[in-house]
């Protein structure tokens, strides 16, 4: 009969970084993603990608214009997909 071998002891590791690259970005403030929110509308708007509620969308159209937003900001809602 041999002599067990005595198990080896383990080396505590470094915990591992989040593997995820959204882990990896800097926080947003609250003001940053509002201007980042209104630039989105504002472009929708622009581009003619919005069209009022209760109409067919014009083609090229993927929103709708919901209504206001407390701030008068226009509240688009998504109909559609475009494939440009």
């Amino acid at each position: 009969m041999t002599a067990r071998k005595k198990p080896a002891t383990r080396k505590a590791r470094a915990p591992k970084a989040p593997a995820g690259v959204a882990a990896r970005l800097p926080k947003l403030a609250a003001v940053d993603i509002e201007a980042a929110r209104r630039k989105f509308e504002q472009g929708i708007i622009a581009r003619g990608e919005a069209g009022p509620a209760g109409q067919p969308l014009p083609p090229g159209a993927t929103h709708e214009i919901a209504g206001k937003r407390e701030d008068g900001a226009p509240l688009l809602k998504r109909r559609r997909f475009s494939t440009r």
